[in-house]
């Protein structure tokens, strides 16, 4: 569903924060005021926008912050980077020619390496030369970092339409993150016990992390059957709502976005 709250007033736009979830299905786009209400939620087909997300668009706002999936994503540890070195790995790119971008991961103390597509980047960067983007990778590790024990193992899932990121770490240490295509609940369970046959895991792992747009139950109940506790991940401060908006909507995790811009 998309909505609209009475309260939006263009004449407020520059205090107002877009948040959107860029994609190559479906985009997905908030629009907070400064304490933290939802003013409008839209999702849409990225090829065939609607006239009223175009509109919305076309709006001049002052803080944007973009999600955007990556790829050649490449992690390496901070003692072993080397910023005079990147034209190296430009060589083990799919596409050299691209940019690559850099995201420094604190609290992991790794260097992660990846491009954004042109298209899909060059698309959002066109309407909002100034937002902040984001690879989707640093907002599922930072909101999973407050689940990670010293001791067990933990498996991230992360839906986004047709594909969906997996990470695990074993004992508090980051042990592996990739993305795949996963069209349906036998696709997930494959990768997952490929994960599990590459690092040698249990039947089941300590817990699982999952978090997504538009959860079906099915895919819940697979992941039960592979870690004794399920956590689901929420935006960590959930955005007031009028009463007219999913619980689901109003707490999804897209809205922690801001908070990964520093």
């Amino acid at each position: 569903m998309n909505y609209t709250a009475k309260q939006f007033h263009l004449h407020y736009i520059s205090q107002y924060t877009l948040i959107v979830k860029a994609n190559y299905e479906y985009d997905m786009l908030y629009v907070l005021d400064a304490e933290g209400q939802i003013l409008v939620y839209m999702k849409f087909e990225s090829m065939e926008p609607s006239e009223e997300a175009l509109k919305l668009l076309s709006l001049p706002f002052q803080q944007v912050f973009v999600s955007v999936p990556s790829q050649n994503l490449t992690f390496i540890p901070q003692d072993l980077y080397q910023e005079e070195d990147l034209d190296a790995y430009r060589d083990f790119m799919e596409n050299p020619s691209a940019a690559i971008e850099t995201e420094h991961l604190d609290f992991l103390q790794i260097q992660a390496l990846y491009q954004y597509d042109v298209l899909l980047s060059h698309r959002w960067k066109t309407l909002f030369p100034s937002a902040v983007f984001i690879p989707e990778f640093k907002l599922n590790l930072l909101q999973a970092r407050p689940y990670i024990p010293l001791k067990g193992e933990v498996v991230g899932v992360v839906f986004n339409n047709s594909t969906t990121d997996i990470f695990l770490f074993v004992n508090g240490q980051f042990k592996f993150y990739n993305t795949f295509e996963i069209l349906s609940d036998d696709d997930l369970s494959y990768f997952i016990l490929n994960v599990f046959d590459n690092f040698q895991l249990k039947d089941k792992v300590t817990k699982a992390l999952v978090s997504g747009v538009d959860l079906e139950d099915s895919v819940l109940r697979k992941l039960d059957n592979y870690a004794h506790e399920l956590v689901y991940i929420k935006a960590s401060h959930p955005a007031k709502a009028n009463e007219a908006l999913e619980e689901e909507v109003s707490s999804l995790y897209l809205l922690d976005l801001p908070t990964c811009a520093s």
